[in-house]
This record gives C-alpha cells, sequence and structure tokens, in this order.
C-alpha cells in the first residue's frame, strides 16, 4: 500500500460506516483475509478484494475506498459471512459504504451551488421492498444482460446493466428519465443468460410503477 499520508485520512470513515444498519461489523474485522479466499467476485478481478477496502476504510482512505468498484459489484452471495470467524456481514458494509459515498458525493448544478438534486440513496430500497424488484440485489454487473439486449441494438444508450447500476447509487433522475425502463420487453433473453437469474423485465417494470407512484413524468410526457 506504500507510505499512507495521514493529513488526507479521514478517521471518522469507520465509525459512520460502523454507525448505519449493515455497516456495524466492520468494527470487527480483523483482516484474516477470510472473505477474500471465499469471494467470487476476486477470481474475476484481483482489484475486488474485500479484505482491501475494509481495511482502507478502517484506516480513512475514504478516496481510494470510494472509488473502488467492488463497492458496487459486491452480490448478495453470503460465502464471506458463512466462514467469517467474526461474522462480519460485508455486503452489508460495500452497502453502507455505498450510501456513505452518496451522501458525500455533490452535484454542481448550473447556479455553482452544491447540491445532492437527483439522488435518492433510499431508491434501492424501495424497489426491493416490491415483487417485482426484489432481485435488484443479485445483479453484480457482469454486463451479460446489456450484451445479450436486441433493444441495446437499437441505441448504445438502451443498457440494462446501466439502469440497475444506477438505480443502486440512487440516481433517481437517471433511472426514471431513461427510456429503456419504458421499452424493455418479455423476450427474456437476459434472464436465460444472467448468471444471478435476475428478470430485468420485472425490474423495469418496478421502476416505472415506482416512478408513477413518485409523480415522475418523462420531459414531454407530462
Amino acid at each position: 500500500m506504500g507510505t499512507i499520508d495521514t493529513s488526507r485520512t479521514d478517521s471518522g470513515l469507520k465509525y459512520r460506516i460502523a454507525g448505519q444498519e449493515g455497516g456495524e461489523g466492520i468494527l470487527k474485522c480483523f483482516a484474516c483475509g477470510t472473505c477474500t479466499a471465499r469471494c467470487p467476485e476476486f477470481d474475476v478481478k484481483d482489484e475486488w478484494d474485500p479484505r482491501v477496502i475494509i481495511r482502507k476504510a478502517l484506516l480513512g482512505l475514504t478516496d481510494e475506498v470510494f472509488s473502488s468498484d467492488f463497492i458496487y459489484v459486491c452480490s448478495a452471495h453470503y460465502r464471506c459471512l458463512e466462514k467469517c470467524p467474526q461474522k462480519v456481514n460485508v455486503k452489508g458494509v460495500m452497502d453502507t459504504i455505498r450510501n456513505e459515498r452518496l451522501h458525500e458525493e455533490k452535484v454542481e448544478d448550473i447556479t455553482g451551488k452544491r447540491t445532492t438534486e437527483g439522488m435518492d440513496p433510499s431508491l434501492k430500497y424501495k424497489l426491493t421492498s416490491t415483487e417485482a424488484g426484489r432481485e435488484l440485489y443479485q445483479c453484480f454487473s457482469c454486463g451479460t444482460c446489456t450484451a445479450g439486449c436486441p433493444e441495446r441494438d437499437l441505441d448504445p444508450l438502451y443498457s440494462p446493466r446501466k439502469v440497475i447500476k444506477a438505480s443502486l447509487l440512487g440516481m433517481k433522475g437517471k433511472v426514471y428519465g431513461n427510456r429503456f425502463v419504458e421499452i424493455c420487453s418479455t423476450h427474456h433473453r437476459c434472464f436465460t443468460q444472467c448468471p444471478q437469474g435476475v428478470e430485468i423485465p420485472k425490474l423495469m417494470f418496478a421502476i416505472r410503477e415506482l416512478a408513477i407512484k413518485e409523480g415522475y413524468a418523462r420531459k414531454g410526457h407530462g
């Protein structure tokens, strides 16, 4: 990891994570590496290492933690939890880190002010609380659905993977405003190829229903 510049670390990061539901286990981790040994995402890329991410979070390396792709691809297989001697819920910790990033991530609007407009950290919880959207957490953004999607051939912006990732990030404006949510059909080619068995059409239906319930109207269709 090299020398750590303590002037650029955030000693309060681990406590903010531990203070949120699902993240309390971070303080119990003593970096044994059992989670990494059991992690299927680690088999895909060496940098997708739960042990390293947790260690960096404990050290307060906010930028390195928040910029890691692993906090998005960590899926709900819970193989890590089964073997962890401290019973740390790595999935819960990664979800909490994503939420913490959303709270700190700011978007500049045209006035130059800092705002979180369009961000809704609770979006994924609203979707997974419905029957149609409950499989959202099973997706780890492998891209198989997008590769086999016939709508994708119509426009490169039509990407089920992007919609799901934006949903997990709480980017409500980008999710509700994406036309793919409306044109996703029921050919189920994505479902037959998805390694997690996620039914994309059901997810898109859940998003449409939630958007309508919240009074959202796509531009030009109000």
